[in-house]
């Protein structure tokens, strides 16, 4: 019996030393773990500040790059001369006798984003003043109020010229984000009037979108230009039936037509078209351009009044970036097989399409003018109403 008893307290005792030893290394255990899970969490701290930090310095870093003085546009313009045969508008003898709504017009998209004037996700890789030099008639343009981040830099990027009434005048031409690019309004406009005094038998067609409110600035700076000494603008109410051929908008000396939208501009009778800016919505329609280069549907439905149909040639990427591969999108074999597509709806007065250097675009687009010389095409007037009009322009000097 002690026996038994001795051997049961030894049990007892031994597993009161094993729970004994049990409770020393959990505690020992406790102990160890914490100032890991503590060291755990100042790491975790510290990697949360050096982020924190990093992206702040990235961000100052991109402010001072896109709005530092070394990214203002420092291209230059050596001449906007082009050479062009004895008698020929806008290139060509065949489009003398032509309205100017039924010459087909190579138009740039956004031709003031590009790459050469240190625009990010450029839309055209050359200038609006290249394009111009190398045949294009048509600009699209986009104007805007640039972000307050410039008046933080002190507007390192525009001129602001308090002759042009923009002082304190943060106006650009740029697509979103002045930060992105921009094009000092003087300059744009002063090398447009430029080429339009130097080459005296071209015919420019422009279209301005005023994002935000940039409208009123736009007009200033136009008037400031000297550019509404060439601007055509119809006498006639809000459809123009009967337009001007380019040889009679050349002998009146209205060589630029301008059609606006967005910012202070709404419909209204052509001739009362306040700085002669036409309302686009009330002589435009176009392709959409989000559907790319395989639509012909335009973004009206029926038979619309208007004189200018706008055909949207080029092809983005998935993700809203430039266009991936301009010079098949452009090419003369594309373009073809579009307007064959597209044969029996309306015909395009504008093809508009981005990267303009790539590709055929002004060899097609000749091509296609030529042909309404070469077959028996139906145009909306007929010549005896073409040679009144002439003559009224003439005779008047009506601009």
């Amino acid at each position: 019996k002690r026996s038994m008893m001795s051997m049961g307290s030894g049990k007892g005792q031994k597993a009161k030393s094993t729970k004994k030893q049990q409770d020393q290394v959990s505690r020992q255990l406790n102990y160890d773990e914490a100032p890991k899970s503590k060291k755990r969490c100042c790491c975790s701290l510290k990697f949360l500040l050096a982020s924190l930090c990093t992206l702040v310095l990235a961000a100052v870093g991109i402010v001072v790059w896109r709005y530092g003085p070394w990214s203002k546009d420092k291209s230059v313009v050596e001449s906007l001369a082009v050479t062009t045969c004895d008698g020929c508008c806008n290139g060509s003898v065949a489009n003398c006798a032509l309205p100017v709504n039924e010459v087909l017009t190579g138009m740039v998209h956004r031709a003031h984003s590009s790459s050469s004037n240190g625009f990010v996700g450029a839309s055209n890789a050359r200038s609006l003043e290249d394009a111009l030099v190398a045949g294009y008639r048509g600009l699209h343009l986009s104007t805007c109020t640039c972000e307050s981040l410039f008046d933080l830099a002190d507007n390192q990027l525009l001129e602001r010229d308090p002759e042009w009434g923009l002082e304190g005048s943060n106006l650009g031409f740029c697509h979103q984000a002045c930060g992105l690019g921009v094009r000092d309004p003087k300059d744009v406009l002063t090398n447009l009037k430029t080429f339009i005094e130097t080459n005296a038998r071209e015919v420019l067609i422009l279209k301005v979108d005023m994002t935000g409110d940039s409208g009123t600035d736009f007009r200033t700076a136009l008037r400031a230009s000297g550019m509404l000494d060439h601007v055509y603008q119809p006498d006639g109410e809000y459809f123009i039936r009967t337009w001007p051929t380019l040889q009679a908008l050349i002998d009146a000396g209205t060589r630029v037509l301008i059609f606006g939208s967005g910012d202070t501009m709404e419909s209204c009778p052509a001739r009362e078209c306040e700085d002669k800016i036409l309302y686009g919505g009330d002589h435009f329609i176009e392709t959409s351009a989000e559907d790319g280069i395989e639509t012909c549907d335009l973004n009206v439905s029926g038979e619309v009044m208007v004189a200018y149909m706008q055909m949207n040639h080029y092809d983005r990427s998935r993700f809203g970036g430039v266009m991936s591969d301009a010079a098949d999108t452009n090419s003369p074999s594309t373009l073809e097989a579009r307007f064959a597509d597209c044969e029996g709806k309306r015909y395009p007065s504008i093809l508009s399409v981005e990267r303009w250097d790539e590709g055929g675009v002004l060899a097609f687009v000749s091509a296609e003018n030529s042909k309404k010389n070469l077959i028996d095409r139906e145009y909306s007037i007929t010549s005896e109403e073409r040679q009144d009009v002439e003559a009224l322009l003439r005779g008047s000097g009506r601009r």
